[in-house]
């Protein structure tokens, strides 16, 4: 490690005197014109992974001091944004893609056991769960025929010819929904990272209905809306980590999830409690509505893609 850090301190050392974007004259590490960041050659992979093993065991930096705020301090990762104090933080849109890159690949791997355990018939599923959700129960009810219809009614004889043909489409994957459940959970789990991405811009659009009277814009609530996902994700995966211990806080992630929201709303856009309290109940119930109907319409496009 020591001489990795040395390594890289002699390479800065060999720093151009202007910058290699613009050519203007460097008076520090970053270019006072155009940004890029300076006084140092191109990195190598050992120089990269010096950087990387240094911010984890800096317990002063920047990801450790974001993830603290994250997890024990609500809205305040948005309160610093909006007050202008960015710099001590990761920036909003790399933390949530981080964090739902891990997520989603938990989730992915969850759904990939179910497929391999449906194909060797050689173990249970009691252990297999994705999003809180027991696959065995739903992979049980999957080959089920009295809960797998036996055809989906999208159109009829006065629809648009498009939505007969997926009607169509549909009606003909279910058989294959009941051959191989498997298949059509993957199908869903590869897909969610962009429905619940396409989401996000929806959140911070009824974030800014609740508070249209307020001197808060779009970009703003859109930065709330990225990290009260990243907490709710990370919040996940604490609980995914915690099973493989065989400790249950399903309950008190339930509750983490209720009490997160007000107290954010709080902290960030200065509500009173009674407002907080209030918005977050609308965003509970219109958000959930939303979350439904995307997913219902994820259904749909996993089952028409069998």
């Amino acid at each position: 490690m020591l001489r990795i850090l040395s390594h890289r301190k002699a390479r800065m050392s060999e720093a151009p005197s202007y910058c290699r974007n613009c050519h203007e004259k460097l008076g520090g590490e970053y270019c006072p014109r155009c940004g890029q960041r300076e006084g140092r050659a191109d990195m190598r992979f050992l120089d990269l992974a010096g950087e990387l093993t240094g911010d984890l065991l800096d317990f002063d930096s920047r990801l450790w001091r974001t993830l603290a705020y994250l997890l024990f301090r609500p809205g305040k990762l948005t309160a610093e944004f909006i007050a202008g104090r960015r710099a001590r933080y990761l920036p909003p849109l790399r933390l949530y893609l981080v964090i739902s890159f891990i997520m989603f690949l938990v989730m992915s791997l969850g759904a990939n056991r179910i497929v391999s355990v449906q194909e060797d018939g050689e173990e249970e599923l009691s252990d297999s769960v994705v999003a809180g959700v027991d696959l065995e129960a739903s992979s049980d009810e999957a080959n089920d025929p009295n809960v797998v219809p036996d055809s989906i009614d999208l159109a009829d004889a006065d629809s648009p010819q498009w939505l007969q043909d997926v009607d169509q489409r549909l009606e003909g994957n279910v058989d294959k929904l009941r051959a191989d459940p498997g298949e059509f959970f993957e199908n869903l789990v590869n897909y969610l990272p962009q429905m619940m991405f396409v989401l996000l811009p929806a959140f911070a659009l009824l974030l800014r209905l609740v508070y249209l009277l307020q001197p808060f814009h779009y970009l703003q609530h859109l930065v709330f809306s990225l990290h009260y996902h990243a907490f709710v994700y990370l919040l996940f995966l604490l609980a995914q980590l915690l099973e493989l211990f065989t400790v249950n806080i399903d309950g008190l992630l339930s509750l983490g999830l209720l009490v997160y929201l007000p107290l954010a709303l709080h902290r960030c856009y200065g509500s009173s409690w009674r407002g907080s309290l209030g918005k977050s109940l609308f965003l509970y119930v219109s958000y959930g509505a939303v979350l439904l109907l995307s997913f219902l319409a994820l259904v749909i496009l996993a089952l028409a893609l069998l």
